[in-house]
Formats: C-alpha cells, sequence, structure tokens
C-alpha cells in the first residue's frame, strides 16, 4: 500500500491572529514599561534630599550617608556654615553613586560619592581639596590620593586651615590651648613640654582658656608633660 505524500509549501509564512499579534506588543511594552520603571525607582532611592552638614546627607530612601576619608566641622564651630553649604551645592536635590560603602562601629554608612558632570564628579576629593574638612585616615582605594590633596590644602591654608579657624590668643593673659584629639579633651599651659606643638582648631573644638579652672570645667583635663 502506498503512502502518499503531503507536500508543504516551501518558505510559507504562519499567519498570527491579529487579536494574537497586538497582545504579544502588548506583553512587551509592559514588560519594558515595567523595568524602566522599576529602575527608576531604583535610582530615585539615591537622590539626596538633605544635606546635615559638611560630611553627612540623607538619600531618598532614609539613609543616612557618611563622607569616608573625611570629618568636616560640626555645627557652631568655624567653618561649618561654608562646609555645608559647599556640599548642598554639589549634591542636594541631585542623585548620587556611592562606591566603597562601608558601616563603622557607630552603624554608620560611610561612602566615596560621585556626582554626574556638571556637577562635580568625586566629593569626597572636592571637600577635602577646598579645605572644608579633614582627611580621617580612613583606608579606601583613594588613600593616598586623598592624603596627599589634603595636606596641599593644609600647605595653603585654605578653609578650615586658614587663619579664621586656626587662631592664635589674642590676649596675653589667655594663652591657655584646650585641645580635642579622637574625642579625649586635655589643656596645655605654656610650661607644658609640648605647648609649641598644640595647635588650636576651632573648626573642631579647639579653645582658648585664661584659666585653668575654666578648661576643667568645660571638661578639660590637664596634659601629661605639664
Amino acid at each position: 500500500m502506498k503512502v502518499k505524500k503531503v507536500k508543504i509549501p516551501k518558505n510559507k509564512k504562519v499567519k498570527l491572529p491579529k487579536i494574537g499579534f497586538f497582545l504579544l506588543i502588548f506583553v512587551l511594552l509592559t514588560s519594558l514599561l515595567l523595568n524602566l520603571l522599576q529602575e527608576y525607582l531604583r535610582t530615585e532611592n539615591y537622590r539626596v534630599t538633605r544635606v546635615v552638614d559638611g560630611d553627612s546627607f540623607d538619600l531618598k530612601d532614609g539613609r543616612r550617608i557618611r563622607l569616608l576619608s573625611l570629618d568636616a566641622p560640626e555645627k557652631n564651630r568655624c567653618f561649618y556654615p561654608e562646609s555645608r553649604e559647599r556640599l548642598k551645592s554639589l549634591i542636594l536635590n541631585k542623585k548620587v553613586k556611592l562606591k566603597d560603602v562601608v558601616t563603622d562601629d557607630y552603624g554608620r554608612i560611610l561612602a566615596d560619592v560621585f556626582v554626574d558632570p556638571p556637577a562635580g564628579g568625586f566629593v569626597n576629593k572636592i571637600m577635602l581639596a577646598e579645605g572644608l574638612a579633614r582627611f580621617s585616615y580612613v583606608k579606601s582605594p583613594y588613600y593616598e590620593e586623598l592624603k596627599s590633596i589634603s595636606l596641599n590644602a593644609k600647605n595653603l591654608k585654605k578653609g578650615i586651615y586658614s587663619p579664621l579657624c586656626r587662631t592664635t590668643s589674642t590676649d596675653p593673659d589667655c594663652l591657655i590651648k584646650a585641645n580635642i584629639n579622637h574625642g579625649e579633651k586635655f589643656y596645655f599651659t605654656p610650661n607644658c613640654r609640648n605647648y609649641q606643638q598644640v595647635i588650636i582648631d576651632e573648626a573642631f573644638g579647639d579653645r582658648w582658656f585664661c584659666t585653668e579652672d575654666d578648661a576643667v570645667q568645660e571638661g578639660f583635663i590637664k596634659a601629661s608633660g605639664c
């Protein structure tokens, strides 16, 4: 018994029903729009909504970020307004990119922060280069570069390194140097061994006092070698 072969026309296109074609297009477009929306929402979380001071800011998703490897003046200290305003001009209401993200012992999120041109670029670098914060010697991929930039700002007496913040006493009766170092508060009288090397940096809470009692009342203790 012979089986009759059925010839299938070559190059014959299979036509989809019109409704199926439009349904396929709708599904593809919906998927694309959802992906775009998801990406927008993800990047929108990195928009800066508030600048706290010269080294800290809040993101739209509620996270507070601190600039890695630097420390800016706190409120009511020398160059606090200038430092905060400069950071605001760089990042406020802009989306930022975070690199080298770490969490310190206090639970704070630290990062190297970048913004797209023309806003500036590497935010940590700009703040140090303009003398608006001091280098904090935290290890990062940019450690040597940032250290060098900070040293240059110090040599040029920019910002916090200027005579506005690094002061000398104008009162011959008020020569006690009160210094805050890593949270510890010491004062030095002129007969202290290291008196001449002590710098009064008002950007970070250092002060001049007229009497030892005044220094003690403010929480300072006499340094060793005095």
